[in-house]
């Protein structure tokens, strides 16, 4: 049994998403995505409060001794999940870009890219619900071989499992996860665990970036990523 104090705090509709912290890890994480170029009150009033709220996104966050050292990210709905959003919190949105585009101009390019994915995915036809994992990251030290082997503590394999059965429990059929190119180690997780190969490029992103697809099979995947971008 671990000597450390850890628990998960799953987050979605009727569950407050402690959004200081989603924020905080998606920025250390995953750095180059668009979620976290577009800013922190972006991510804090928004993505990781008001999507939540509405019940369009759920997920998890690990903490370890009372500090937060992981989080996943999910929607039983990959194509629409945004655009519901958006149709719901266009004042709140809105008011939250023209504050955060006025400090920081720069970031301009990456509501554009958010605006291509956004195309890109509805151009996508599926005859059946999609669900994806949109974010998911584990801190390096809470990776670290020596704190899994003394803390007996598999972080990535319970923040999966959570994600997997709130997109059961959505009912959908297919799981996408966007993954960098370059990122062998996540693609070699994906392909791992029973996710096969979907699209080679996927359109919208600035980087080079690919698709891994998931249907359940009985038993959710378990094995530990090092980390999937989002």
């Amino acid at each position: 049994m671990s000597q450390h104090d850890y628990k998960l705090v799953a987050f979605g509709r009727g569950q407050p998403a402690p959004a200081a912290d989603l924020a905080s890890l998606h920025a250390q994480l995953l750095s180059h995505s668009p979620v976290a170029l577009l800013g922190d009150d972006f991510m804090k009033r928004f993505y990781y409060s008001a999507l939540p709220q509405w019940g369009l996104t759920f997920g998890a966050v690990a903490y370890v001794d009372g500090a937060p050292a992981g989080f996943i990210v999910a929607t039983g709905d990959s194509s629409g999940f945004m655009r519901a959003g958006l149709r719901r919190g266009w004042l709140r949105l809105g008011w939250t870009m023209f504050v955060s585009l006025l400090r920081h101009p720069g970031r301009v390019a990456a509501v554009g890219e958010a605006l291509a994915i956004m195309r890109g995915v509805e151009q996508a036809t599926s005859p059946e619900p999609v669900g994806e994992l949109l974010s998911f990251g584990l801190l390096p030290r809470y990776r670290e071989r020596k704190f899994v082997a003394t803390s007996r503590l598999r972080i990535s394999q319970d923040l999966l499992r959570e994600a997997m059965h709130g997109l059961a429990a959505s009912g959908v059929t297919l799981s996408r996860a966007i993954v960098d190119a370059d990122n062998l180690e996540a693609r070699m997780f994906y392909l791992g665990n029973g996710w096969t190969p979907g699209l080679g490029r996927v359109p919208g992103w600035r980087k080079h970036t690919v698709e891994f697809l998931w249907r359940p099979r009985g038993e959710d995947a378990t094995a530990s990523p090092e980390e999937a971008r989002g």
